[in-house]
């Protein structure tokens, strides 16, 4: 019985690091390696429209690695309520802000720039959009570093 709860115990673990890591390196890549490229190859729009087709996928891969990382940190966690507790609330309320708020309104933006005919009003609404843009990338930073805090603490101990 001993050995099965060991097992178990191991189990949670192992998910709580691979989502955890999968979360913070998908962060790393996209920012880092993945954007940049696509708006270095292609012109502004298309690189737009690219990365617009990521994105969803992007922050359902952070859904289901925050749902796994909690859950995962619930169950095995001593105390409820910690500094873990702390940055992982932090990363989720960034991600899913980012994703179901921020990206939402991005889109409609985008959208309503290219459907209007005036130029005033796509400036207008261009000023928007880069004050959104600019939001994403903070809440990014901010899941990020928040990630990574959370990884340093849950190295602690950690037996290789």
């Amino acid at each position: 019985e001993h050995r099965a709860c060991n097992m178990l115990a191991n189990l949670i673990h192992f998910v709580y690091i691979l989502s955890l890591v999968c979360w913070i390196g998908s962060i790393v890549f996209f920012s880092f390696f993945t954007a940049p490229v696509i708006f270095k190859l292609l012109d502004r729009e298309k690189a737009g429209e690219v990365v617009g087709v990521i994105f969803p996928r992007y922050y359902f891969l952070g859904y289901v690695c925050a749902a796994l990382t909690l859950s995962s940190l619930l169950i095995s966690a001593q105390s409820f309520f910690g500094a873990k507790q702390i940055l992982l609330a932090i990363m989720i309320a960034g991600w899913f802000y980012a994703g179901l708020v921020v990206g939402p309104k991005s889109r409609n933006l985008k959208a309503l720039r290219k459907a209007t005919g005036s130029t005033e009003k796509q400036a207008l609404l261009e000023v928007r959009f880069k004050r959104l843009h600019s939001l994403a990338v903070k809440l990014n930073g901010t899941a990020l570093l928040a990630g990574l805090g959370l990884l340093w603490l849950s190295a602690e101990g950690l037996k290789l």
